[in-house]
This record gives C-alpha cells, sequence and structure tokens, in this order.
C-alpha cells in the first residue's frame, strides 16, 4: 500500500510540474485583504500544491496521533487485565480445594421420602 501511495504521489507531482513548465503566463490575483498582485500561474500553482500537501500532512499527523493516543489507553487497559487474570490465576492456585468445593455438591440419601401423604385416623 505505501508503494502505491508514493508512486501516486510522485505521478502527481510530475502532472503538477508539467502544468507549471507550461503555464508561465502573468496573472494577477487577489486574496482577502491583500491586493492584486501579478505573478506567474505556475508559481500559483505550486503555491496551491504546496498548501494541499501541507494540510494533508497537518490531518494525517493528528489522526496519527490519535491513533497512538487510543493504542496507549488500550494497551493500559489490557496490562491492567492481564494483572488482574494473573492474580485470580494464583488465588486459585493456592487453594484449588475451595474452588471445587464450591463447585462439586455431594448428593447424601435420606431415609425420610421427600413427598409425604396424609394419613388418615
Amino acid at each position: 500500500m505505501g508503494q502505491v501511495t508514493l508512486f501516486l504521489a510522485l505521478l502527481f507531482s510530475i502532472l503538477i510540474a508539467i502544468f507549471a513548465v507550461q503555464n508561465t503566463q502573468q496573472v494577477s490575483v487577489s486574496f482577502l485583504i491583500w491586493g492584486p498582485v501579478t505573478t506567474a500561474a505556475s508559481v500559483l500553482v505550486l503555491i496551491a500544491a504546496a498548501l494541499g500537501a501541507l494540510a494533508m500532512l497537518t490531518f494525517g499527523m493528528a489522526r496519527e496521533v490519535r491513533m497512538r493516543w487510543a493504542h496507549h489507553s488500550t494497551s493500559a487497559q489490557l496490562k491492567t487485565a492481564q494483572k488482574r487474570v494473573t492474580e485470580l490465576e494464583a488465588a486459585q492456585a493456592v487453594s484449588p480445594a475451595a474452588a471445587t468445593s464450591e463447585a462439586v455438591v455431594p448428593v447424601t440419601s435420606s431415609s425420610t421420602p421427600t413427598t409425604a401423604e396424609p394419613t388418615k385416623s
């Protein structure tokens, strides 16, 4: 996947460079408070491409930071859970008789019937 992304970025860069070389005519540009400035169209294209790349880099870094923070949080939860499992296994190993006596209930027979029928006097 990384090689495909690198190839596409390189191809896009080559296309921008070809466009910039072919469009050298002067254009007038105004933006917000900046007055009309005359510059080559290729310079504007290169500036726009650089700002787009900078924006993508910023968003990518923000995503990476969020993912690393989530990974760190999940890793801490996993360590806590593993520690708890180890503690429970150690506690069970110390008293296995107590754990089995709770699970197995012995059956005893009784001499009295469980259901008694009423007697007539």
